[in-house]
């Protein structure tokens, strides 16, 4: 946690895009048991089966936020929904998530930059995966260069005091378990677009076996190659008191 935030009873937490809630899982054990938390997510698939008591779980979209939620959180934190959000909803998102923040609360963005064509000599598997998430990113409007503009974004919504900082991560084996765990997740998220990919004529990879194929090569190539790393930014800003 980045943003310059003490949480205590009287405060409360807003988790967007939980996925398996390991943030809001992690940050329970940093805050006190008394500060109420709740974490969101289109797709309930995924949330905790024993979280701790103080988390509610609730299938929301940040473009569309429940309207008794105005004013309501001192934290909101959103993350990883670079693939999940299109153009137009991004402005949306901000506004959402000013309006449930209470004046001088927080909110954190982390997000990971997005793999451009052309910028991996060397790494085959990786260039393929470049160009198909590009492709399937302007099939579908999504907002993939989103990273760079959170900053301008929030500016225009209204925030203040708006500061980032970047971190990179390397991928694969050569750089212990949490980089293996991180490799998993973006081969996972090659495996999640398949059928997208494949629907929309497979942008030269006609079967699913064949994306597989370059899926598992990924996996390898980012154990074995140097350099096989990603560029994550955290941003946060400040909703103005008045």
């Amino acid at each position: 946690m980045l943003a310059p935030v003490s949480l205590d009873r009287d405060d409360k937490v807003l988790d967007i895009g939980i996925g398996p809630g390991r943030w809001i899982m992690d940050l329970t054990t940093s805050v006190d048991s008394s500060v109420p938390m709740v974490a969101v997510d289109i797709e309930p698939r995924l949330f905790p089966a024993s979280p701790p008591e103080n988390i509610e779980f609730w299938i929301e979209s940040v473009t569309k936020l429940p309207s008794d939620w105005t004013d309501a959180f001192s934290l909101v934190y959103q993350w990883l929904l670079i693939l999940a959000l299109q153009v137009p909803q991004w402005p949306q998102a901000t506004k959402e998530i000013f309006r449930v923040l209470r004046p001088g609360g927080w909110v954190q963005f982390a997000e990971s930059t997005p793999w451009h064509e052309g910028k991996y000599p060397g790494k085959l598997s990786m260039e393929k995966l470049a160009a198909m998430y590009r492709r399937i990113a302007e099939a579908r409007n999504l907002y993939v260069d989103c990273t760079y503009d959170i900053p301008k974004m929030l500016e225009e919504t209204g925030f203040v005091d708006i500061q980032n900082e970047s971190r990179m991560q390397l991928l694969g084996k050569r750089a212990g378990e949490i980089s293996i765990e991180k490799a998993k997740n973006h081969v996972g998220v090659l495996r999640g677009i398949k059928t997208p990919v494949l629907e929309a004529g497979g942008y030269g990879y006609a079967t699913s076996e064949a994306e597989d194929a370059i899926a598992d090569a990924l996996g390898k190539e980012w154990d074995k190659t140097p350099g096989s790393d990603e560029d994550f930014i955290i941003t946060w800003a400040r909703k103005p008191l008045a």
